[in-house]
């Protein structure tokens, strides 16, 4: 009965209902099979995760760890996770505190801090000791220069990445000598960003334009 049971928890066609009451009843594989599904709904991740939570299957808790709609209870429980995957996936889950996506990288290091950089709450302060941070990942430079809250001084040390550098040339806080600079780039698209930087002073704008 266990593996009809596995195969009703992966067909598309079983009612909501029924999702619910496999749920209240799921071992490590019914749970793997009811997280792959598309049509899982929050109220049933957040009973799948409490369901499975310490078990060994930490892929389903990666699942659900990809959604972006987890309750604050269950998205705090997950980011405390032992396993580096885990927290990987939560990390840019929108109302973590600076506090805990903080601990997430004290625990974890290099595994996680590209994700964390992507978390749309990640503070400036987070986001320069990010990209200031030994051992690094070098995506860390990419998701840092792309992020609204990244400062001027964080975007300086993005640019000294050369998958990074078009994406910073292009940031509204790059400070306005930096983009000018940028300006004469040895690589294209790198001017061609800074050109198009709102930042741009008015002044160098004209002239530009005016040389032509």
């Amino acid at each position: 009965m266990h593996h009809i049971l596995c195969g009703l928890a992966a067909n598309p066609a079983l009612p909501s209902e029924l999702v619910d009451r496999l749920i209240a009843v799921a071992d490590d594989d019914i749970a793997w099979e009811l997280a792959c599904r598309a049509d899982l709904n929050r109220t049933q991740a957040v009973a799948l995760a409490e369901r499975v939570e310490g078990s060994a299957v930490v892929l389903v808790l990666l699942l659900v760890a990809q959604r972006r709609d987890l309750p604050s209870g269950i998205r705090d429980r997950l980011a405390a996770d032992p396993d580096a995957k885990v927290v990987k996936a939560l990390a840019p889950h929108p109302g973590l505190t600076e506090a805990r996506l903080r601990a997430m990288v004290d625990r974890h290091g290099v595994r996680v801090l590209a994700k964390v950089a992507t978390n749309p709450d990640a503070s400036p302060a987070l986001l320069e000791d990010l990209v200031r941070r030994r051992p690094t990942a070098r995506k860390v430079f990419r998701e840092v220069a792309r992020h609204r809250g990244a400062t001027d001084s964080s975007l300086l040390v993005c640019l000294t990445d050369h998958q990074a550098r078009p994406m910073a040339a292009g940031h509204p806080a790059l400070p306005p000598p930096a983009i000018v600079e940028l300006l004469a780039d040895t690589d294209r698209q790198v001017a061609e960003t800074a050109a198009a930087n709102p930042s741009l002073p008015l002044a160098v704008l004209s002239d530009l334009v005016r040389g032509q």
